[in-house]
């Protein structure tokens, strides 16, 4: 065991293997508590302080701190100062304290306290989850993990967080020849399978990318969740998210009944009255489209749902950019006629209609 105190300088301070208390009190320190269960401070300056194994308690303390975890059971606090906080392996409690802190490398087990600032919890590389808010500011929640079989393994919770950072891979997966594959893998020339017209090639792909910012300023452009199963017979297979807009494929009798259509083509914002769809909070997020010859249905994680349909609605929601693309490849979508031309593949219902596909 060791006691080890800094001083104002920039100081390079490694522990033992041992249970240590190191401190290092004012400058720029590097402090590696190596093994044992550390107690580490960074005291005034920018320092970089990494737990090693054990189950170590770091506090940055001023400033502006970068604290890893790494190995065991931590407890990390980042103090004052606008701080980067990685709990790594094992159950860790990470507070962020004041500032504009990051919180990175997340597992199961571990809890964030964002603290006072504007504080975010970056989700990126730990695979598939779904996000549930426990709060109605979407700043309290839990995250729970999913492996590939659709199986959740383990959960996080967080509070007080104001932006969550979600990477869209692996994302909603699509069937092409070559399997399924990520969305936003997809390219013109790629050959996806569609219900109606056998393999067809993708003439166009574009991608919009939401800010957490601009999705709580326009609640109606936030995701909505469809949770595995919730269409019946394992469909999806997967939990997915889409745009508002985006519409999927329901076979029922009651379509039957109503609109004498086996099949029909209904906007996720119109099944928020089903179990297992809901619209989530305003996390980040990528719309990503694909366009083929015409309107066709597509398989998405185990789920019929539908290809870009260029229309006044949907082409508005595009970039300039975007839209000189599609009309370079379509130019007969530049006049009315030509977006009437381009048909739904099925009929697309009301919100009052979709409620009767409930029964």
């Amino acid at each position: 065991m060791a006691n080890i105190i800094g001083d104002n300088n920039d100081n390079v301070l490694n522990g033992t293997n041992a249970a240590d208390c190191i401190d290092g009190k004012g400058g720029d320190d590097t402090i590696n508590g190596l093994a044992g269960n550390d107690t580490l401070l960074g005291g005034t300056g920018d320092d970089t302080i990494l737990g090693g194994a054990g189950d170590d308690c770091i506090d940055g303390g001023d400033d502006d701190d970068h604290l890893f975890g790494e190995d065991g059971n931590d407890f990390i606090s980042g103090g004052c100062g606008d701080d980067a906080i990685s709990g790594g392996a094992g159950a860790d409690y990470m507070s962020g304290g004041s500032g504009d802190d990051i919180f990175f490398d997340i597992t199961a087990g571990d809890h964030v306290d964002g603290g006072s600032g504007c504080d975010t919890l970056d989700l990126s590389g730990t695979g598939a989850f779904c996000i549930i808010y426990t709060s109605k500011d979407h700043e309290n929640g839990i995250v729970k993990f999913i492996d590939d079989a659709g199986n959740f393994t383990g959960t996080m919770t967080f509070c007080d967080i104001e932006d969550i950072i979600v990477c869209f891979t692996p994302g909603t997966t699509v069937a092409t020849l070559k399997g399924a594959r990520p969305v936003e893998a997809l390219q013109p020339g790629d050959r996806v399978i569609t219900r109606d017209n056998g393999v067809q090639e993708i003439r166009w792909s574009g991608r919009r990318d939401l800010t957490g910012e601009k999705l709580r300023d326009n609640p109606d452009l936030r995701p909505i969740l469809i949770r595995a199963g919730a269409f019946g017979d394992g469909a999806p297979l997967h939990d997915m998210m889409v745009s508002p807009s985006h519409r999927m494929l329901l076979a029922s009798k009651h379509a039957q009944l109503y609109f004498d259509e086996h099949e029909v083509l209904v906007a996720a914002k119109h099944l928020l009255h089903m179990p297992g769809v809901e619209r989530v909070g305003p996390q980040p997020t990528s719309y990503i489209h694909f366009l083929f010859d015409r309107h066709e249905v597509v398989l998405a994680n185990g789920a019929w749902t539908e290809s870009f349909q260029p229309g006044d609605y949907s082409m508005q929601g595009l970039g300039d950019d975007q839209r000189s693309e599609i009309f370079q490849l379509f130019p007969e979508l530049e006049t009315r006629a030509g977006l009437q031309d381009y048909s739904a593949a099925r009929k697309t219902l009301k919100k009052h209609e979709a409620r009767l596909l409930a029964g």
